[in-house]
């Protein structure tokens, strides 16, 4: 009888070890040699004590040392998107509006976040005019901005845009009507002369990880939780700056989202930044399997020696019964 239930627990022993190593969680890379790039602005933010601050050292590598569980700190692209000629205050004249968009049209300049994945390069970017509307509306723009035309005529000029198809005007659609609001020329228009594009230009980076089984990637966009309070609206709005993503070579895509998860940090700026983090996502290519000769993964190797131990005691416990 205690032969029996000696075999029982040992067996149960390596039931459980086996079954730990069969639902071990799937190991994720995160972005390596992570580096900024282009003349554009950038910030580097770190975590004290629950609030994002400005990092002087500008570590951006320890910035992006998180996942969706904890975000941690970012690395803010083109942080000058909101800020002299390429912006107005809410209190500005329409003139200086249209100087201010004018502005932002001729400003060709980015910041990238260059880095790896699993040994496939990718590089995340902010955003310009030229992302936003094509390369044709912005020099047909500037042409009807520069000229020595009414602010009248150039508010039509910039409404025209409105039934062109570019990423602004399918963005803009797209993100009232999840909200239940109805888009048109006009709130289109008010959006851009408020500074809108710029806005939405310069996306925060958390983090930058790849599952090692699905060769998804992940990416993190630091964010307001409720940006209702910003628009003085009611309820509950959330939407993700954009980010632009070329990855080993393939064509950019523009990424958002428009759900959040509470990060559990708050910007220490008085913004209230940061307290959403919004995770976007794109394929990537399946990291190379190890070749059967290669050393066992942690989880496996523990398991084989805690199998090995379970034996060996088994041994030794049934030397002990017969003697």
């Amino acid at each position: 009888m205690v032969k029996n239930i000696k075999r029982l627990i040992v067996g149960a022993s390596v039931f459980a070890t086996v079954s730990a190593i069969a639902n071990a969680p799937a190991f994720a890379a995160s972005i390596v040699n992570a580096t900024v790039g282009g003349n554009a602005s950038f910030l580097t933010y770190t975590v004290i004590g629950g609030q994002t601050v400005v990092d002087p050292t500008n570590n951006v590598q320890a910035a992006l040392d998180g996942d969706s569980s904890a975000p941690g700190g970012n690395v803010e692209l083109f942080s000058n998107s909101e800020a002299g000629s390429l912006y107005s205050s809410a209190g500005a004249t329409l003139a200086q509006k249209l100087t201010a968009f004018n502005n932002f049209l001729g400003y060709n300049e980015v910041k990238t976040l260059d880095g790896q994945l699993n040994g496939k390069n990718i590089s995340l970017s902010s955003l310009t005019a030229v992302d936003w509307l094509g390369a044709s509306n912005v020099t047909t723009l500037q042409t009807a901005l520069g000229s020595n035309t009414t602010a009248i005529q150039k508010s039509a000029a910039i409404a025209s845009l409105y039934n062109s198809s570019n990423l602004a005007t399918t963005w803009f659609n797209t993100t009232l009507t999840q909200y239940g609001m109805a888009p048109n020329q006009n709130l289109f228009s008010t959006f851009l002369l408020a500074g809108g594009l710029q806005r939405f230009s310069d996306p925060n980076i958390s983090y930058v990880n790849q599952d090692d089984q699905t060769g998804l990637i992940k990416i993190g966009l630091a964010g307001h939780f409720n940006a209702a309070p910003l628009l003085g609206l009611p309820g509950t709005i959330q939407a993700s700056e954009l980010v632009k993503v070329s990855y080993n070579g393939q064509a950019s895509q523009y990424l958002r989202s428009y759900q959040a998860t509470k990060s559990g940090l708050v910007s220490k700026d008085g913004t209230n930044s940061h307290t959403g983090n919004y995770e976007v996502s794109l394929q990537g290519e399946l990291p190379p399997k190890p070749s059967p000769e290669s050393v066992p993964e942690p989880s496996l190797a523990l398991g084989l020696f805690s199998l090995g131990g379970l034996f060996a005691a088994k041994r030794k416990l049934t030397k002990q019964t017969s003697a």
